[in-house]
């Protein structure tokens, strides 16, 4: 019962659009203010697809009787902004849009639109025709009613995701997240919550792009007067120090400091590979790495190896583990900063924002389509919801084309200077195949052609 019930909704809703096209549609037509300039050619079919399903209907089509003034339309088409070609409705878009960045193509193109199944094909080149979103602060309640919130210490957290394309060739994905450390305790819950969360990024980030993106959120979102410092935790990649140096000049006019530090997850998983997983050691130096040295560290990591006859790591893998530990010791020794009170934990969100969607399974990707789900990602992660309006500011109006070179021909170059019937000696010849091609040459349909 409750599944006749909910079929007989569907069809109903989709009776209703058509019966609210057709009462417009005759409305206008009675109205006759259209009969001065234009003639009634009758009714032509369309079909739409939206997202309550597949919807037919005719609609009258207006001939102008002056060309030079006026041209052909649909009052439909022109009142409800329907693309002339396209079947696909925007609100059936922002369905699949919607439900792509949830699950995947496949399953939006199966179960996004009532009783209508899409291709995987036409989801994919709606995301290719959504531009980048460039601003990534959107405008929602949490963020506008703390404008200008004062805090002390703020986080920034910062990873990447590797991603397959199509051309067999790896991009990366880059996640950057700002918030303002643990809640408070919840008794009932031993879980820790970040507050204020925030998420930016985009793929192959250009890194100086990418630190106005986040200078500008910092400075809209909370008040440089209060701020103190500022954490930036990692995985020691160049893109992310590069970040921590130009974050470090942007905010030295507010004599804000800018700390840099090493993720502990990252640390502990080279000092496993180093010590082969003797956690009394490891455990030991992570206390203690204010008091070591750098050089003391290697001291003890050598001596280690060298009585370790069973190590697992060979002696090229275990140099670089060595050497990327004492490259970042500086931002290890950051780790016991008095104000750094929330430990990194970007692998899991780049883990559930990106790569859950993105490198979980063996997908190759257009660059263009895996730009756009970047950004849907992000701004779900955000709590954003994408609206029709979305859809309408970032949909690229503008599709440049590739210039391509005309190919001109030489008759219609030459035509104007000479004369097909210009006598040839080679059509006086005997040779009938050359004497064939030659007359193919200066037939005027080949002029024409």
């Amino acid at each position: 019962f409750i599944l006749k019930s909910k079929q007989h909704a569907k069809e109903l809703t989709r009776e209703s659009i058509v019966e609210t096209i057709q009462m417009y549609d005759d409305l206008y037509f009675k109205s006759k203010l259209w009969k001065d300039e234009f003639i009634n050619h009758g009714f032509v079919n369309r079909v739409l697809i939206t997202q309550v399903g597949e919807i037919k209907f005719k609609r009258r089509y207006y001939i102008a009787k002056d060309k030079q003034k006026n041209s052909n339309f649909f009052f439909i088409d022109s009142l409800f902004s329907l693309s002339k070609y396209s079947r696909l409705t925007d609100d059936a878009k922002q369905a699949l849009v919607v439900l792509t960045s949830k699950n995947n193509a496949s399953y939006a193109a199966d179960n996004a639109l009532w009783d209508t199944v899409v291709s995987r094909q036409t989801v994919s080149n709606i995301l290719r025709e959504l531009q980048t979103v460039k601003d990534d602060m959107p405008v929602i309640p949490e963020i506008m009613e703390r404008y200008n919130q004062s805090v002390k210490t703020l986080y920034l957290e910062m990873d990447e995701a590797h991603c397959n394309l199509q051309a067999r060739r790896n991009i990366v994905a880059n996640l950057a997240l700002i918030h303002t450390g643990h809640s408070k305790s919840n008794y009932a819950c031993k879980r820790k919550q970040l507050e204020n969360k925030h998420y930016l990024g985009g793929l192959n980030v250009n890194t100086t792009v990418f630190i106005d993106r986040i200078y500008d959120y910092i400075s809209k979102r909370y008040n440089p007067k209060a701020l103190k410092y500022v954490f930036i935790s990692g995985d020691g990649a160049k893109w992310i120090n590069s970040v921590s140096q130009k974050l470090k000049r942007c905010l030295s006019a507010h004599n804000i400091k800018v700390i840099q530090v090493l993720d502990k997850f990252h640390l502990r998983k080279r000092l496993t590979s180093i010590f082969s997983a003797n956690n009394k050691m490891i455990n030991y130096l992570l206390k203690n790495f204010t008091e070591i040295t750098e050089d003391s560290f290697r001291l003890i990591a050598d001596t280690f190896y060298k009585n370790k006859q069973e190590h697992k790591c060979n002696e090229q893998k275990f140099k670089n583990h060595v050497n990327y530990i004492c490259n970042n010791y500086d931002f290890i020794k950051n780790l016991k900063h008095p104000e750094y009170k929330t430990s990194c934990s970007m692998e899991g969100h780049i883990s559930h924002v990106l790569a859950s969607k993105l490198t979980s399974r063996p997908k190759g990707f257009s660059k263009d389509t895996l730009e756009t789900m970047v950004q849907l990602l992000i701004l779900k992660a955000n709590m954003h919801e994408l609206s029709i309006e979305d859809l309408y500011a970032w949909r690229n109006h503008k599709a440049t084309e590739s210039a391509k070179s005309k190919k001109k021909t030489t008759h219609k170059r030459y035509k104007r200077i000479y004369d097909i019937t210009v006598p040839l000696e080679l059509t006086k010849s005997n040779n009938t195949k050359m004497k064939d091609f030659i007359k193919s040459l200066v037939s005027p349909k080949w002029f024409y052609s």
